[in-house]
């Protein structure tokens, strides 16, 4: 018993103490060593070592290239000459769902911190990683949602809770440590820097912030201003997770920041799209990114926000970052993927190579993606190469300590010591090609029915409220139409109401529509304008939309694919007609729907 706890309770005799007491271990599990490489620990840079992992766990770490001999006869080495060895990366800030953290571990990302999930999803992922080892996905760690009805964060298809009576407070943070929650995650967003939105009055937050401190919990916050920035720090906020972007910040943030002792996860992969500088593409171009993107994460990163370049905003808030880590602020990296211009995974180089441009040094970059966010949260077991910890590891070829863009060149991954073989994408070639058609003329419509592969869609699957209802509608000429009638309402900053259909067998079952031209219907409605949208892999998880006017008499609409922003024809999934993005009740008609050449 005292040998353990001596074990358990000295740093300095903890690979002793494993190779005393773990011989039988060492017998059934062979060891695997990377011998010889440049390792950066998460917080020094040791020029040459040899790290032996076995059992899930970083057994030892020794300089030089020596293979000590407690790693066994039968251990796997791994030639590190020429190569950078790095804690497996963690990002700081992401909103996770479908393939996202197998997406976040192909490209050497462990860890990550989710900002904004249905508490049932992250119960899920706790059990799984508390069971036991999950070596073919990143780790996620859940922050607990706190926003108010109808505020930023409910417009995701996302059931949030919402926190509507501050005397509830304290029973609502309860109930979100109940649920799980490993920080809380507070949404301070009055949307100054877009669209208005309902949002915490200030005297709200010192109670979040003391509530989530009751419970060991840190309190992180979502701001997008300056004014927001303030309120919050003087709140007792732990921590920002997005850097302002209203205007440069001068002095009064970086002060206030620097006393209160917060860290700041900037999330600059998403503001310089937000800026416009089309980062996310330069990324997608990158030959060391590029082959292992599936083509939904390429068309992410060639997302944008509408917004014209504005590369003097981006060089603000890039010196607004400079100043913070020049005042000793700790700076985390983080991405926001998957926002317009990011993705799981990949954009955390993007994260990294920003930082630096901020002025952190490639050292500084890659302990914002290692050490730092574990100290920041208390992770404890990973975030660094020392004996005991997790064995989440990244082999890349050159000097990332030197250059920071060396780290996309991974040549090898291992997480909880299991080495986890990269993913290629698969080639776009092979798909089914659509050739010009008539899609349907609704003629066999039966009441209230829609035909094959249509649907009603409406902003209620993202949260939002708008309806939708459809119904035969005999022309005077014969045979059927397809009448829409539905309401736009409140509820999601861009609601809309209609009917979709799929050109695939299934939503995400793309289909090559190189040969056609754009789509084009038969239309009536009210003199309003209304809206079509493309869904494709070439945008993401975000349509692309294009608008048309239907009067009262019938007319023929022809929507060029060209309309569609973003969108590549090659990887089509489906195309949307219905109502106005105007608030209130519409009705629309359409008939003999056509891909046309």
């Amino acid at each position: 018993m005292n040998v353990r706890l001596r074990c358990v309770g000295r740093a300095a005799l903890l690979t002793i103490c494993l190779l005393g007491l773990g011989g039988g271990l060492h017998a059934q599990t062979p060891a695997t060593v990377i011998q010889g490489a440049r390792v950066f620990t998460g917080d020094s840079v040791l020029d040459t070592a040899t790290v032996v992992i076995r059992g899930g766990k970083i057994e030892s770490v020794t300089t030089g290239t020596d293979i000590p001999a407690a790693a066994g006869t039968e251990a796997a080495v791994v030639d590190g000459a020429g190569s950078t060895l790095l804690p497996g990366l963690i990002d700081s800030h992401t909103h996770n769902f479908g393939p996202a953290l197998e997406q976040a571990l192909n490209f050497g990302v462990t860890t990550v911190l989710d900002m904004l999930t249905a508490e049932a999803m992250a119960a899920q992922w706790r059990r799984q990683q508390a069971a036991g080892a999950v070596p073919d996905r990143a780790d996620v760690f859940a922050g607990g949602p706190v926003t108010v009805a109808g505020g930023h964060g409910t417009q995701f298809g996302v059931a949030l809770p919402t926190l509507d009576d501050p005397e509830q407070t304290d029973a609502f943070i309860a109930d979100r440590v109940a649920a799980g929650a490993d920080f809380i995650k507070v949404i301070y967003e009055a949307g100054s820097a877009g669209r208005p939105l309902p949002t915490f009055a200030a005297s709200t937050l010192p109670r979040i912030v003391a509530a989530a401190h009751s419970h060991d919990l840190l309190a992180v916050f979502h701001i997008s201003t300056v004014e927001a920035a303030g309120e919050v720090i003087d709140a007792g906020a732990d921590g920002l997770v997005h850097m302002h972007f209203d205007r440069a910040g001068g002095g009064e943030i970086v002060e206030a920041a620097r006393n209160a002792g917060i860290f700041v996860v900037p999330t600059l992969a998403v503001l310089e799209t937000i800026a416009g500088t089309a980062g996310g593409a330069d990324l997608a171009a990158d030959p060391l990114i590029a082959p292992f993107l599936t083509p939904e994460q390429r068309g992410g990163l060639r997302q944008d926000f509408g917004r014209d370049p504005d590369p003097e905003l981006m060089a603000n808030i890039l010196a607004d970052v400079g100043a913070l880590h020049a005042a000793g602020v700790p700076i985390l990296a983080g991405s926001d993927a998957p926002n317009p211009g990011t993705t799981h995974g990949a954009s955390i180089h993007r994260e990294l190579e920003l930082l630096v441009r901020a002025g952190l040094t490639p050292v500084e970059a890659l302990r914002a993606a290692t050490a730092g966010p574990v100290d920041a949260f208390d992770l404890s077991d990973r975030g660094r190469i020392a004996a005991g910890l997790k064995a989440d590891l990244i082999l890349v070829r050159g000097d990332a300590t030197e250059d920071v863009l060396a780290a996309r060149d991974i040549a090898a991954i291992w997480k909880d010591g299991t080495r986890f073989e990269r993913r290629i994408a698969e080639p776009t070639t092979g798909r089914p090609r659509l050739e010009p058609t008539l899609v349907t003329d609704f003629e066999e419509l039966g009441a209230g029915n829609l035909p094959p592969k249509w649907s009603h869609s409406t902003d209620a699957i993202a949260g939002g409220k708008s309806t939708v209802t459809s119904a035969a509608a005999p022309r005077d000429e014969g045979g059927n139409a397809l009448r829409i009638e539905g309401e736009i309402k409140e509820g999601f900053p861009f609601p809309w109401s209609g009917v979709m259909v799929l050109l695939g067998s299934q939503f995400n079952d793309p289909v090559d529509a190189g040969s056609i031209r754009a789509l084009a219907f038969d239309a009536r409605g009210q003199g309003a304008t209304y809206q079509a949208m493309a869904f494709a892999e070439s945008l993401g998880v975000r349509p692309a939309a294009a608008s048309f006017e239907a009067g009262e008499d019938w007319g023929r609409i022809e929507i060029p694919l060209s309309s569609f922003r973003g969108l590549d024809p090659s990887g089509a999934w489906a195309f949307f007609i219905g109502g106005p993005a105007d608030l209130g009740a519409f009705w629309l008609e359409i008939d003999n729907v056509e891909l046309v050449e």
